[in-house]
């Protein structure tokens, strides 16, 4: 602190445990960066990654994917509106890289661009098997609509 000209490389790893919808962030997060002292604390930019668990939203088919993220946090002696500060001459840049994980985490995760889904009769993934349909009974409440619409 009160140092900008002073500057320190840093690296480590550590557990996360995160859940976003269906997405979960477990395991270990690696975190590698640069930190420079200013006036009032310290400026620190990192690379983070680790390893999703991510669910289709069309199909349900679960992989894990990588992530890889680069973020920035200034640390002060006063924690700011995420609560990070200077606590006893350290700082912990798992909370900022934390973070920088779950805002990567797709809203909506597809297991591809063209995923076509589930039968919503049968449940047939139909990725990998066409369904055949089944007839024109449906106990959908808008089978009355189609049929205002077919006459």
């Amino acid at each position: 602190v009160g140092h900008p000209e002073r500057e320190r490389e840093l690296s480590g790893a550590c557990e996360v445990s995160l859940r976003l919808g269906d997405s979960v962030v477990k395991g270990e997060m690696t975190v590698t960066g640069m930190v420079a002292g200013t006036v009032d604390g310290v400026q620190a930019s990192f690379a983070a990654s680790a390893v999703a668990r991510l669910t289709c939203v069309r199909c349900l088919t679960e992989w894990d994917e990588a992530l890889s993220v680069t973020g920035s946090q200034h640390f002060g002696p006063i924690p700011d509106e995420n609560g990070y500060a200077i606590e006893e001459g350290k700082i912990d840049l798992a909370g900022p890289a934390e973070d920088e994980i779950a805002l990567a985490l797709p809203a909506a995760p597809r297991c591809r661009e063209d995923c076509r889904g589930l039968c919503p009769t049968c449940g047939t993934d139909l990725n990998d098997n066409p369904c055949d349909g089944h007839g024109e009974e449906s106990s959908s409440p808008f089978t009355v609509l189609k049929d205002l619409f077919d006459s």
